[in-house]
């Protein structure tokens, strides 16, 4: 992970970076590209599909993320979104808001095609998921686009479900309702034990 950013106290202050560069971004990045344009390689073919190869070995049935599918009462997020995948083939544009739902699916929905997976990176807010479902859905109506999202998530902008009624677009929710903001939860857990609000 390359961090690029004008604020030296913001380096790795979210995800750790293995390159740390300290400076105004696009000054930094007209150099890199630059730089890469100067050395004039493209990707070796042999190393891609290995390193593709080596991926879909850690996948495997389950990936790195095997769950116990429980006794059937209730429906685990991650059968949710191993259903989705399998209804899709794998080929839907997937979006996601910010919270658990985020990493179920980025976990358990095996895309077919580059490109496929729309999120903020856990740098965005609740409610990027819908709004991003909709915007792509406009630019390949013909796709398959659908949005997984909380219910904390949803109530940011629910209200555009009219815009998706008054233009036609046709975007599946994927709603993962836990009961309780799950992220927000969970990290109050891990800080806080039993005090959390």
């Amino acid at each position: 992970i390359i961090h690029i950013d004008i604020d030296p106290a913001s380096i790795s202050k979210t995800i750790k970076a293995d390159v740390p560069i300290v400076g105004p971004v696009e000054s930094v990045l007209t150099e890199m590209v630059a730089i890469l344009k100067e050395i004039g390689e493209t990707p070796n073919k042999e190393s891609v599909a290995s390193w593709w190869k080596q991926v879909d070995e850690w996948r495997g049935d389950r990936g790195l993320f095997p769950y116990d599918k429980g006794d059937g009462s209730l429906i685990k997020p991650q059968t949710v979104i191993e259903t989705l995948c399998e209804v899709t083939k794998g080929d839907a544009f997937i979006t996601s808001d910010v919270g658990q739902h985020q990493m179920f699916a980025a976990q358990y929905y095996k895309f077919n095609k580059p490109n496929r997976w729309i999120n903020s990176g856990g740098l965005g807010t609740m409610g990027f998921g819908f709004p991003a479902a909709m915007g792509i859905k406009l630019s390949f109506p013909d796709d398959d686009v659908a949005c997984v999202t909380g219910e904390g998530s949803i109530q940011m902008n629910i209200q555009e479900l009219s815009t998706c009624l008054q233009y036609g677009l046709p975007v599946k929710i994927v709603l993962l309702n836990n009961g309780f903001l799950g992220m927000g939860r969970r990290w109050q857990d891990l800080s806080y034990g039993i005090r959390s609000s």
